[in-house]
């Protein structure tokens, strides 16, 4: 079987890029869908081969998450954002996702929502606009799994990734964040691409509990 680095090798010997581009794809997402996408046997010999990725790439308008290695989009999965996803977080309680380049900055494998990887949200810009206004700029934005207790799981999986249900964090299936947990170090860059219209909030099926929000953000 073939390793990532293998992989990799091979693709740039094809002429598949020549050097790891350091622009935000925030500027323009369309450029993921320009770059190698590993098939399912490839992104299998890739957790094999145990290497870690080097950037995450969030669209808000593609309820998307792309993990990449060396300009390679390893996997890419559906996720759910903040009830209110339009426009960047500012402040504690706005249920809003941040938007702009942050960093994995640590891991907790004992987080109420399944895995977590912490984002270093606030930064300074963040928490100077926040003072600016005489509020707190919030914090705890996590990507991460489904809530561990069951009955607040089973309200989730009726409406992710459909329905943004978080408070603030970005959210995948348990199985999902299990993988980009693994593959995932801290330092890693996280770029997270901002909307660029209001969506219209798909409704939870009929008969189905709100979700429960995740921690206070």
């Amino acid at each position: 079987m073939k390793t990532l680095s293998l992989v990799l090798s091979v693709l740039i010997s094809a002429g598949s890029f020549a050097f790891a581009d350091t622009r935000s794809y925030c500027d323009e997402i369309e450029r993921l869908d320009q770059l190698q996408h590993l098939t399912s046997d490839q992104f299998k010999n890739f957790f094999i081969d145990g290497t870690k990725i080097d950037r995450i790439v969030i669209s808000k308008d593609r309820k998307k998450l792309y993990a990449l290695r060396d300009d390679v989009v390893l996997k890419s999965y559906d996720v759910a954002f903040g009830s209110v996803p339009y426009g960047p977080k500012q402040f504690e309680g706005d249920h809003k996702t941040p938007e702009g380049i942050y960093t994995i900055d640590s891991k907790n494998p004992e987080s109420a929502y399944y895995l977590g990887l912490h984002i270093d949200y606030p930064n300074k810009a963040d928490r100077a606009f926040a003072k600016s206004k005489g509020r707190s700029a919030g914090g705890d934005i996590m990507i991460h799994g489904f809530p561990n207790d069951a009955a607040k799981n089973a309200m989730v999986s009726a409406v992710h990734p459909f329905y943004n249900w978080t408070t603030g964090c970005i959210a995948l299936t348990n199985l999902e964040i299990q993988q980009l947990y693994t593959m995932t170090k801290k330092g890693t860059k996280v770029e997270i691409c901002k909307m660029k219209a209001p969506p219209t909030q798909p409704a939870p099926p009929p008969e189905t509990p709100q979700p429960p929000e995740d921690v206070e953000q």
